[in-house]
């Protein structure tokens, strides 16, 4: 693989001043970007946003909240989508999932590319990353209830790498309170770095208690588990993960890129979270890998 020269990629594209920031980022950090650090191009869009108390927290715990993310509206509207999407599953487990979201309703579209949402992924899994999963769950009383805690980037092999794989981020129509069925944590497991072993899987957790509006977000190896639902009603939950570019998303949106209807329509964000930038089989018997996509690459990974 043709290697990029120095630290940072030279890529003659005649790029926008938007790229050019994220080459020029690179160049201050020398490509060596260590965890939890924000990169130059990124840092004054951190503190607009008002996210660096909840990226302290994040660093020290392995997970945070983010208030005041989405309008109390486009939660209500989202509750529907889930439900109209949600096939109850079969058997004793008594909760509703829909799967394969993104695409499917454009206001799935709109909360998954929040800039919040995407700043913050950017600190957490890198400036290239990938859309990983977007889906909804129904918890209702009475309904499932894991049998211990477990790390989301599980497929990956122990010890995990320093720079963190996968991030989630989980946003309830309604707010969550224990009670209500909140996501449970271990604070602090995501510095083993590891699967919990047979005894840690029954660790003591803390639930995550979100206000309506707020975001829940947790580290790809942060220990935890779903809580048990208490009262009646129902909790309903977007997820959303993100993944490390040269990690494989869990679920496959490529075909999107083809539909150029929708393309037309999506957000401006969607095709770096698609891979449209992406090199990975862009090489044949006839032609060598896209050296531009190829170079990109090279300058958002290191970011």
């Amino acid at each position: 693989m043709r290697e990029a020269k120095g630290q940072g990629a030279k890529v003659n594209k005649g790029n926008s001043s938007e790229f050019d920031s994220l080459v020029s980022s690179v160049e201050k950090s020398g490509g060596f970007l260590g965890p939890y650090e924000v990169s130059d191009h990124l840092s004054a869009r951190i503190e607009e946003l008002d996210l660096l108390d909840s990226l302290a927290h994040f660093e020290t715990h392995g997970y945070c909240i983010i208030n005041d993310v989405y309008a109390h509206s486009d939660l209500d509207e989202l509750n529907s989508v889930i439900h109209a999407f949600a096939t109850k599953d079969k058997g004793v487990i008594a909760d509703g999932n829909a799967p394969y979201l993104l695409g499917r309703d454009p206001l799935v579209d709109k909360m998954v590319t929040h800039p919040k949402i995407l700043a913050f992924a950017e600190v957490s899994v890198g400036n290239a990353f990938r859309v990983g999963q977007v889906a909804g769950s129904i918890k209702y009383k009475g309904g499932f209830v894991p049998d211990g805690v477990h790390s989301d980037q599980n497929w990956l092999p122990a010890p995990f790498p320093e720079h963190n794989c996968v991030i989630t981020f989980c946003i309830p129509c309604d707010g969550m309170t224990d009670e209500e069925g909140a996501t449970r944590i271990v604070p602090g497991s995501h510095v083993k770095r590891r699967h919990p072993n047979r005894e840690e899987r029954f660790s003591e957790t803390r639930p995550i208690e979100v206000e309506k509006g707020s975001v829940a977000v947790w580290d790809g190896s942060a220990w935890h588990c779903s809580g048990a639902r208490k009262v009646d009603g129902v909790r309903t939950m977007l997820h959303a993960t993100y993944q490390r570019f040269y990690t494989q998303p869990i679920d496959d949106y490529s075909y999107l890129l083809e539909n150029h209807d929708y393309m037309k329509v999506a957000p401006k964000e969607m095709g770096l979270l698609l891979g449209q930038g992406a090199f990975f089989g862009t090489g044949s018997k006839d032609k060598m890998v896209d050296v531009q996509k190829f170079e990109e690459a090279m300058v958002r990974t290191r970011l």
